[in-house]
């Protein structure tokens, strides 16, 4: 539990974990490929509900994907929406959590064959990224075309189901989180904006609620720290020790410590005692 009675005690992490949808992007992947598939509010209402804590996650994943049926080339087209609307600061913050020594990890409840290139596309670790990853029905197309494509999966092949995997339950990211780490030893942070991230609360030492994208009110209550502004910046001021910081002058990185420090002092991270 962090001691909030002292200043900057909550700092002096090694693993940062960060969810992808709504927080290092301002959309969720879902809702945009609902979108292109004409069925925007209704699974949009969906997702809410489960971010929010309404409903449980698990009860409404693989109705979404059945309702829109994508294939891969729709999946795939979500990694440049997630780079048009990435999180301010976002790859500069992971620039230089990396510099400072930190490993980075990516844990989402969004589709692998969106979420692992956009995390690519951040600096994160190829092995570091975790999300749901689907089956697509051979059968939608010629046989002898699937097989002369099998190191590259065919972009016409439409959704069959989804993996079975703890990231599509409420509760399935404390089990990713913690066989990730795989035995690590070290102090952990996730950062992220719903109840499925706020679950995972009981295998990291601190989480930290990103409202710069949506407020949810389970977050809101129940998070630790919360980070209130449009941007990752102040994420550095939390997770990074003074000597840390200083690792950073004189680098590419010496600006977003600046903006992250500014962004704390101005009142961007509350922090409250458990």
């Amino acid at each position: 539990m962090v001691d909030t009675t002292q200043p900057f005690a909550f700092r002096a992490f090694d693993y940062i974990f960060f969810d992808c949808d709504s927080t290092l992007s301002s959309i969720e992947g879902i809702d945009e490929l609902a979108r292109m598939k004409g069925k925007f509010d209704e699974i949009k209402a969906m997702t809410d509900a489960a971010m929010d804590g309404e409903v449980y996650l698990d009860a409404v994943y693989d109705r979404r994907l059945e309702m829109l049926a994508p294939t891969h080339e729709e999946i795939v087209a979500i990694e440049p929406l997630y780079r048009s609307t990435v999180v301010p600061h976002a790859a500069e913050v992971i620039g230089a959590l990396h510099v400072a020594g930190k490993e980075v990890f990516v844990v989402s409840g969004g589709l692998l064959a969106a979420v692992r290139p956009f995390g690519r596309w951040l600096g994160v670790p190829h092995d570091h990224v975790r999300a749901v990853s689907l089956e697509y029905d051979a059968l939608t197309g010629e046989w002898w075309d699937y097989l002369q494509d099998q190191w590259d999966q065919r972009t016409d092949v439409e959704y069959k189901d989804s993996e079975d995997t703890p990231l599509v339950q409420a509760s399935g990211k404390s089990d990713v989180v913690t066989e990730m780490l795989g035995g690590r030893y070290g102090r952990t942070v996730l950062i992220g904006d719903g109840v499925s991230d706020l679950a995972a609360s009981d295998v990291v030492d601190l989480f930290v609620g990103f409202t710069g994208v949506v407020s949810r009110p389970h977050v809101i209550a129940e998070a630790e720290v919360l980070v209130t502004g449009d941007s990752l910046a102040p994420l550095l001021a939390i997770v990074l020790t003074e000597s840390e910081q200083k690792t950073l002058s004189g680098t590419v990185y010496e600006e977003v410590l600046e903006e992250s420090l500014a962004r704390f002092d101005a009142g961007e991270v509350v922090v409250r005692k458990a």
